[in-house]
């Protein structure tokens, strides 16, 4: 399994709605940094930087590389400036560059998706390798945050967790639905959207349409939420458009979920004018590490603010960038 996972979270008036899980997260370099800063000015985080170097230490032990993909490479920075204060003999390399032959450890930093660049992988796959994340592309999903609300599916996922880690999930993660063409009996309909077709739900309303359509995952697509379209944002003819190309793509897998109103939050904002206030949306990213006796702990925690206006939260220029505090 990952020894890294970032699950991402964001703030609701409810509480927290879990978005996505990622096992080759970004921001490991940036969210340390960020934590030397602040911890610098006295401040208690979440974690400490201390905690995120020992935690991706014990990942990738001395003498390994992190194989970055061109695919990757705007994160270059950030993860050569962490095997840096790891030191160690560790190095970035580009994973494109890699032979097969290879056998330090690695820490593969791109997604399975990229496999057909990377001829290195084949072997790796062949033989039992020290690489993290592991080579199991059915991880790099978001396809699995739907079928845990599938009602086919309630006995089987309670059967793998505890009745309250069960209820747990079922309140973080958003309802959602596997987009693939279907055929319902007249009396059948897919539960929390009440239909019995497709077709309409490209007639919602613009208030009906509070959803989100994403790629699943496995794809160039869902890097930065290039993939993601906002129901309620598009005009009726495009939300139609998008409803068909996803029920026609044969070569990747659509999710909708139900969209999760973020809560507006006040943050301080440094710009050439001075300190500002901004009114914000938000989004948690803590970083669980598991070390090699099979312990896993919190060692730190990205948060992205952007503008209100904004729906898609992720990584951007008018955005904010921090870490959290404990209380």
């Amino acid at each position: 399994m990952p020894r890294i996972i970032r699950p991402d979270l964001l703030l609701t008036e409810e509480g927290f709605s879990l978005t996505e899980i990622d096992s080759v997260p970004g921001g490991i370099g940036i969210t340390t940094w960020l934590m030397q800063q602040y911890e610098k000015a006295g401040h208690e985080l979440l974690g400490s930087s201390a905690e995120m170097l020992a935690g991706f230490g014990s990942v990738l032990p001395p003498g390994g590389a992190v194989a970055l993909a061109d695919e990757a490479a705007d994160y270059g920075g950030e993860m050569r400036w962490l095997v840096e204060q790891l030191e160690g003999g560790r190095e970035v390399v580009r994973a494109e560059d890699l032979h097969a032959d290879e056998n330090r450890p690695l820490y593969r930093f791109f997604e399975l998706f990229d496999w057909e660049n990377l001829p290195f992988l084949q072997a790796f796959a062949d033989r039992k390798s020290n690489i993290q994340a592991p080579l199991k592309a059915h991880l790099e999903e978001k396809l699995w945050l739907a079928l845990f609300h599938t009602p086919g599916l309630k006995r089987a996922w309670q059967s793998h967790l505890r009745g309250a880690q069960w209820q747990r999930l079922r309140k973080l993660i958003p309802q959602g639905w596997v987009m693939e063409p279907m055929d319902l009996p007249p009396q059948a309909c897919l539960p929390g959207l009440e239909i019995s077709t497709w077709d309409e739900l490209m007639n919602f309303s613009q208030r009906e349409r509070e959803l989100v359509l994403k790629v699943s995952g496995f794809d160039p697509l869902c890097w930065g939420s290039r993939g993601v379209s906002i129901g309620h944002d598009l005009p009726q003819k495009e939300w139609q458009e998008r409803i068909s190309s996803a029920l026609a793509d044969q070569k990747r897998a659509w999710i909708l979920q139900k969209f999760s109103t973020t809560s507006v939050i006040q943050h301080l904002l440094h710009t050439s004018d001075g300190i500002k206030e901004m009114a914000g949306r938000v989004r948690l990213c803590p970083y669980y590490f598991t070390d090699t006796s099979g312990k896993t702990r919190l060692c730190g925690c990205l948060v992205t603010i952007v503008p209100v206006d904004k729906k898609k939260i992720h990584g951007m220029s008018d955005g904010i960038l921090t870490v959290a505090a404990r209380e």
